[in-house]
């Protein structure tokens, strides 16, 4: 099932089932009808009102490498409010020269904000990334977002 929720930086479409995400990103056009799943959505609205700092749903990252999925993990152990360069996760997997390969894996990072590669920067402090340069002011607006809520 696919649903929607209206953020304060625009609508992010997700894709679900039986409470299992398996997709979510930023949409560039509203949706044409307001489906939603009452438990994602309420999730979504704590991120957003800075009550909710952790996710606890189950993904489904089971279709990419073993890469892939160690980095996905990786970043989710990021904490809210805090970034980490692509190099600092490369170490955090034990492939210390693999950071641009960790940027490669962010880039196909299929359930945005819950698997939070926004918190990913570059060495030098930089934004960068993010599902390229078009949308790097979301990755800025929700690194923003965090630093707001972040100590309460």
């Amino acid at each position: 099932m696919i649903g929607y929720f209206k953020s304060p930086f625009g609508y992010i479409a997700y894709t679900y089932q039986d409470n299992l995400i398996t997709k979510m990103s930023f949409m560039d056009d509203r949706p044409t009808e307001m489906v939603y799943d009452d438990l994602i959505n309420d999730a979504l609205k704590r991120y957003f009102n800075g009550t909710l700092k952790h996710f606890d749903f189950v993904y489904d990252i089971s279709s990419f490498t073993p890469f892939q999925q160690e980095v996905f993990k990786a970043l989710m152990q990021i904490p809210y409010g805090v970034t980490k360069s692509y190099k600092d996760i490369a170490e955090a997997i034990h492939r210390p020269k693999a950071y641009r390969a960790v940027g490669q894996a962010c880039k196909k990072n299929p359930i945005g904000i819950m698997i939070p590669c926004h918190r990913v920067i570059g060495s030098d402090h930089a934004l960068t990334g993010y599902s390229g340069k078009d949308y790097i002011h979301l990755k800025e607006k929700l690194l923003q977002h965090e630093s707001e809520f972040k100590d309460i």
